[in-house]
């Protein structure tokens, strides 16, 4: 989404705010800016911003929610919505007839203000009074909200259906289609739209500043269009294979699931998509008619994938519309276009018609049953959870409702221990719990005016049986030179017995994993293809299957894959080809260091799976306990995958090894530093008679007490690396309880390990 800096300072009244405040503060409440463009805005320079948000906060997409962001933000308040040359013209507006000008009424190049203090008029006698009527106008605007009753509803050719409600439906008087005001167009291009006329330009910036859309039809061509004067919008299903013209010269074809508007059983325009390119509002049109729905989101985005299609209009409709802001947007619309002498006809009111909507509208009844939806505030538990506000005082009950109604949530039930809270419809998905709302809390007044909880206990903890396990697995197979691999449990669907999810959001993440090795072996793959080499692999991680009475399992396993031309057992050996025996021995080695009381059988079996080589595969079992498989990759899977058929599989089940598991292991809990890790790397050419847990001890007696851990992480003794000398490289961790380390203290502490190591032994280091 972009932004206008002087279009945020006009709205919340802060001339004074910076570029870098705005983009420091936006950036600390979880927004991202993606860049930032200079542009000319009306006679001075302006910096427009490419902000970036999550999905589910598409309350801030339009200008309003972003305002009603940065208010919170910066704890200010909404001032007016148009720029300050708009305001005089208003006031002059019944007056523009005696003004016998030269110029246009609504053009850039008059100065209003003068003209107002120039001329001796009724309305400059009461200037002032004016001038504050409008702003209490335009504060209305935009701070007035409906909890259940939308006055202005029209009950005039009002229809609706599950899906889609058409709620406004006005025809305008006489108009004449012309330019938009200058401040319209220039603040439409700089936030990428391209003005058409004053009735399209007005429909977008509402769109810009509201988030709302509404669709204007040439009223005269849509009755020629339909052969009626009657006009109805009627919600339904496009006929299969319909045409319907988007452009002059490009027409699409709908199918049965496509939600359209109908009059008098023509396709008039694809719901919330975009209107039959015929009736657009364009030079010749006289009259035209205003049209605004409340949709079904999920039906607007069904319709846009099945076409292909995405509009300005329907990226808005995707997300679900808060009913407090439907008539905002319509009285802001109308007083648009007022501004430009543009009227539309008076609505007939139905105090009814809500209740009926209610009742009668699954849709309607959906989004005001979300509405009427509270959360429960408990102060302690926010301040519980926050810790000291300002490093020594706690937030007070009157700071934390103060922020909640900044950020337009309803506060209702207030008392001096709790509160409740009417979410907002637009953040219904993002806000569920009552530790959501603290964290909006904190976030607006922000994260870093809150000092760190640090933890106090110091009592011993342990580790379950099963996190040893794991831990113990990791150190092996790296101790062996394995590598650690990571994959998404979600994969494309390849098999009959994958468990699928209902709702995926992509094919390619559609199913439930059944085993780690199809991703380790793709990884094995992608290795051998792109620098010629197998490496070793395996993964930690939860797999998903079908039992026999229909219901579904969470398995826990631990997976590998190795072997081939390059394998190397430790960091001293060369690299060779094993064979099958050498591969089970190193299952056999991992599986005796475990202390498994019980013991462990290897049973043979043919044709075991499409992954693994008919004759040499083979069960493990502990007891009658299945514990997993081992064998050589199947001759046809390597050879389509382009490796090695001398690469070996094994998956093991981690909850049957766990429960075979007996022994414990404790552990003693820390208070944790709030402050970074600095991570240096040391790299020494060292002769092979040192032990690198001397060089270890050295460096950990020099680096105190700053240094958190040292650790041997890179051996290589080849060349360039003369005979009898190797280079180590050591990892170095250092980390303050009460400061953010600067590089100059770090390299005070570095430089004596290396000047005492260089001295006292055959060491030299690296840089």
């Amino acid at each position: 989404m972009y932004i206008s800096l002087k279009w945020v300072q006009e709205l919340i009244g802060l001339q004074n705010l910076t570029l870098i405040d705005l983009v420091n503060r936006l950036t600390l409440a979880g927004f991202e800016i993606e860049s930032i463009d200079k542009k000319k805005n009306f006679k001075g320079n302006d910096f427009i911003l490419d902000i970036s948000f999550t999905a589910n906060r598409a309350d801030v997409s339009n200008m309003r929610g972003l305002i009603t962001e940065i208010i919170a933000l910066f704890h200010c308040s909404l001032f007016l919505q148009t720029p300050n040359s708009i305001k005089p013209l208003i006031l002059l507006n019944s007056y523009k007839k005696t003004l016998n000008l030269t110029q246009k009424f609504y053009s850039q190049s008059i100065n209003y203000r003068s003209l107002v203090k120039s001329k001796n008029f009724e309305c400059f006698k009461h200037y002032k009074i004016l001038k504050w009527e409008y702003s209490i106008w335009e504060r209305y605007l935009q701070k007035k909200s409906f909890s259940k009753v939308l006055k202005n509803l029209t009950s005039e050719n009002l229809s609706h259906s599950d899906d889609c409600i058409s709620l406004f439906n006005i025809k305008s008087q006489k108009l004449r289609i012309k330019e938009s005001p200058y401040w319209i167009k220039k603040r439409l291009l700089l936030m990428g739209f391209k003005p058409v006329n004053n009735i399209i330009d007005t429909i977008n910036y509402i769109l810009l500043e509201t988030g709302q859309v509404f669709f204007a039809y040439d009223l005269e061509t849509l009755e020629q269009l339909t052969a009626t004067s009657e006009i109805v919008f009627v919600p339904n299903y496009a006929p299969k294979k319909s045409l319907f013209p988007i452009e002059e010269s490009k027409i699409i074809e709908l199918t049965k699931d496509i939600l359209v508007l109908n009059i008098n059983n023509r396709i008039i325009s694809i719901a919330g998509l975009i209107q039959n390119y015929q009736t657009l509002v364009n030079i010749d049109t006289s009259y035209v008619i205003l049209q605004y729905g409340l949709y079904d989101s999920k039906k607007i985005k069904k319709s846009s994938k099945i076409l292909g299609l995405r509009t300005d209009y329907s990226i808005k409709l995707e997300k679900q519309t808060d009913l407090n802001l439907i008539e905002q947007a319509h009285l802001r619309l109308m007083h648009i276009f007022w501004t430009q002498n543009i009227k539309f006809e008076n609505m007939s009111t139905n105090k009814n018609l809500f209740l009926s909507l209610k009742n009668n509208s699954s849709l309607f009844s959906r989004y005001v049953k979300q509405s009427e939806k509270k959360i429960k505030i408990v102060y302690e538990n926010l301040k519980r959870l926050t810790g000291p506000y300002n490093t020594n005082t706690e937030l007070s009950n009157f700071q934390i409702i103060t922020n909640l109604k900044l950020l337009n949530f309803k506060v209702r039930f207030e008392t001096d221990k709790n509160c409740y809270l009417f979410i907002p419809l637009t953040r219904r998905l993002d806000i569920e719990r009552e530790v959501d709302v603290i964290e909006e809390v904190v976030r607006t007044i922000g994260f870093n005016k809150f000092a760190p909880l640090n933890l106090s206990n110091n009592e011993i903890g342990y580790l379950t049986k099963i996190e040893k396990l794991k831990r113990q697995f990791r150190k092996y197979f790296i101790n062996l030179g394995f590598n650690e691999s990571i994959h998404s449990i979600l994969m494309k669907k390849n098999s009959e017995d994958q468990i699928r999810l209902k709702n995926p959001l992509f094919n390619e993440s559609s199913t439930l994993r059944l085993t780690l090795l199809d991703g380790l072996i793709e990884k094995i793959q992608f290795n051998q293809k792109n620098i010629g080499k197998s490496f070793e692999t395996f993964e930690l991680g939860r797999v998903y299957q079908h039992l026999v009475d229909g219901d579904k399992k969470e398995v826990e396993v631990i997976s590998g894959v190795f072997g081939g031309k390059n394998f190397h057992s430790n960091w001293g050996s060369e690299n060779s080809t094993i064979n099958w025996f050498e591969a089970k021995g190193l299952l056999e080695n991992f599986l005796k260091n475990l202390n498994i009381p019980v013991a462990i059988y290897w049973n043979p079996v043919n044709n075991y799976a499409a992954k693994f080589h008919p004759n040499l595969t083979t069960e493990l079992f502990i007891g009658n306990k299945k514990l997993g498989v081992f064998g050589q990759i199947h001759p046809t899977l390597a050879l389509k995958n382009n490796i090695s058929k001398q690469i070996y599989l094994f998956e093991m089940d981690i909850e049957v090894l766990n429960r075979f598991s007996q022994s414990k292991t404790l552990i003693n809990y820390l208070p944790y530093s709030s402050y970074p890790i600095s991570n240096v790397d040391l790299s020494f050419i060292v002769k092979k008679s040192i032990f690198s847990k001397e060089i270890e001890q050295i460096i950990s007696k020099f680096g105190q007490p700053l240094l958190k851990s040292v650790s041997l992480f890179d051996y290589y003794s080849k060349e360039p690396i003369k005979n009898g000398y190797c280079s180590l490289s050591f990892k170095l961790q250092f980390q303050s309880k009460i400061r953010t380390l600067s590089s100059d203290e770090v390299s005070e502490l570095i430089n004596p390990i290396i000047f005492y190591l260089e001295k006292h032994y055959d060491i030299k280091f690296q840089e």
